[in-house]
């Protein structure tokens, strides 16, 4: 289970979990977009060019409008890349108060005796406080998903 902080000033979210398969895998479930869509299949879109300079992008279709929009949708670009230890790219919401301000997603895996330590460490939220407790709700549970979806392939 996803162990998650966000720090008082609602600015970072730090979430971590241990998967029991090795970086590669892990790597491979987070930044290839059919890897991403089998696993999370409420996604109505998802793409990504992973490579730095590429761009990334999903929508999601809430049954119900979610903060006044009905098609969700987070985009942004690939600011570093090391397979199959870090990823990290912008992070933008249509809902936003200022959907135009970027936050930062970064990935960190690192090896362990049986598979690898997953860091994400969302960041620059301070001035979206409502979506920074949403965040910090709503990435526990990505974690949680990657490693079902992960350790459940053999």
């Amino acid at each position: 289970m996803a162990t998650t902080i966000i720090t008082p000033d609602l600015d970072v979210i730090v979430s971590e979990i241990d998967i029991a398969a090795p970086p590669e895998r892990v790597f491979k479930a987070i930044s290839d977009p059919v890897e991403i869509r089998r696993r999370s299949p409420s996604l109505a879109v998802y793409e990504m060019d992973a490579r730095v300079g590429g761009a990334w992008y999903l929508e999601m279709r809430p049954p119900q409008p979610y903060k006044g929009v009905a098609v969700i949708r987070h985009d942004g670009e690939i600011l570093e890349i090391d397979p199959p230890r870090l990823l990290v790219y912008t992070w933008l919401a249509n809902f936003h108060n200022d959907p135009k301000r970027r936050s930062i997603v970064r990935w960190e895996l690192t090896p362990t005796k049986d598979g690898t330590h997953v860091k994400l460490t969302h960041s620059g939220l301070a001035t979206e406080p409502v979506s920074a407790k949403d965040y910090a709700g709503g990435w526990p549970g990505v974690l949680d998903d990657l490693k079902s979806a992960v350790e459940g392939v053999k």
